[in-house]
């Protein structure tokens, strides 16, 4: 087990919590790795503690997004899509942490097989009042189609997957939302390749916080407008796929 994983971090204003998801990665069982972390042009001392850690361990990879470009996740992400030099990518959060044989389990879990992509599980960690847990719809009960993913019978998060390189980078984060990114981007990779295999095992631990985009969303109104505006985006980038159904489309 020689290959390369590319983990892609963005980051914004994580100065209390990325040391501890960076501390994950360094634990990690599986060693061959890259971190690349593109910080969204902080206000607070992130950035500062991040190249902190590339200083210690090269494999860290610290980058600013660019002034003039768009803000946000994404757009780090796709930033990060185009730095990275691995065999297979993840995506990851700045928040979240990974538990030590999290890259050493994915990679067997996609080489046992001929898959593209092989998907996890992400629990919450700090969470002992089980509010708003993370629900999977029947995603180990329906099998890995675009149609069961476009019409939400099955899901998962951003950090879950791991991806062969050649594919993920063949597609790029929606830069136009800041929500529902791991939808539109998965909708477009199930539309690229199926070859996918879930497990049911907690790789991923997330911080349960106030702090995410959704969580800010205060009215039905605006959860309304975010929900039309990242459904009817997707449709729009996907609508001429010719493997896409019409119930999909619909």
């Amino acid at each position: 087990m020689t290959s390369l994983i590319s983990i892609i971090i963005p980051n914004y204003n994580r100065e209390s919590l990325i040391a501890q998801t960076l501390d994950s990665i360094i634990s990690q069982t599986y060693e061959n790795w890259e971190c690349i972390i593109v910080d969204d042009i902080s206000s607070d001392n992130s950035l500062s503690i991040i190249e902190e850690y590339q200083k210690k361990d090269n494999r860290f990879k610290a980058f600013q997004r660019p002034i003039d470009s768009p803000k946000g996740a994404n757009v780090c992400r796709n930033i990060g899509l185009e730095k990275a030099a691995g065999d297979y990518i993840i995506f990851f959060d700045s928040d979240d942490l990974m538990t030590k044989n999290h890259l050493e389990r994915k990679l067997n879990l996609i080489c046992s097989g001929d898959f593209n992509f092989a998907v996890t599980k992400t629990e919450y960690f700090n969470n002992p009042d089980n509010i708003e847990q993370i629900y999977y719809q029947c995603l180990f009960e329906f099998p890995i189609t675009a149609d069961h993913f476009i019409q939400k019978r099955i899901c998962w998060l951003t950090c879950d997957p791991i991806i062969k390189s050649k594919i993920a980078k063949s597609i790029r984060f929606t830069e136009k939302n800041q929500s529902a990114e791991e939808y539109n981007y998965f909708v477009k990779l199930l539309l690229v390749t199926e070859k996918g295999k879930f497990k049911n095992q907690v790789l991923s631990l997330r911080r349960f916080h106030n702090e995410s985009y959704q969580a800010n969303l205060k009215s039905s109104i605006e959860i309304a407008k975010n929900n039309f505006n990242y459904y009817y985006d997707t449709y729009i980038e996907v609508k001429n796929y010719g493997n896409i159904t019409k119930d999909s489309k619909k």
